[in-house]
Order: C-alpha cells, then structure tokens, then sequence
C-alpha cells in the first residue's frame, strides 16, 4: 500500500507542468521504475504466500478429518472388543 501511495505521488509530482524539477527527471524516473519492480515483486510474493497458506489449510483441514475419521474407527473397535471380551467372560 505504501509503495502505490509513494508511485501515485511520484508520477503525479514530476507530471506537473512546472520544470523545476527538471533536472531530477532522469532521477525521479529511475526511482519510479524501481518502485514499480518493488510493487511487482511484492504482489508476486504475496500471491504466491496466499496461496502456500490455503494450501496448507487446505491439506491441514482434510489431515484433520482424516484423523477425527480414524479415532471414532478405533473408540468403536475398542467399544465393540471391549463388549466381545466381558460376554466371553
């Protein structure tokens, strides 16, 4: 958010009209094109930590079923053991 607030104020300063600013054009332009590759970067980034994060929730939530899934399995096996070991009592 603040590298596009710093571009909108950068291209909106050095569009203006007024050339006192002229001799820093070259440098105000290599300040904007390496804010741009900041930005690209950060939005490549982001992207690409959003989407290893629900991937990982998505597996995180299927691991967890899986796991509620196998414990009600094994508290039945157990139930039903424990019921066919006292009647063989």
């Amino acid at each position: 958010e603040g590298v596009k607030m710093a571009l909108k104020v950068l291209k909106e300063y050095y569009a203006k009209e007024d050339k006192s600013h002229q001799a820093a054009q070259g440098a105000g332009e290599g300040i904007i094109g390496l804010l741009e590759v900041v930005e690209s970067d950060f939005t490549k980034g982001l992207a690409e930590m959003t989407s290893t994060e629900e991937s990982a929730q998505a597996a995180y939530e299927a691991q967890s079923k899986e796991n509620e899934i196998e414990k009600t399995t094994k508290e039945q096996d157990v139930k039903y053991k424990t019921k066919e070991s006292t009647e063989l009592d």
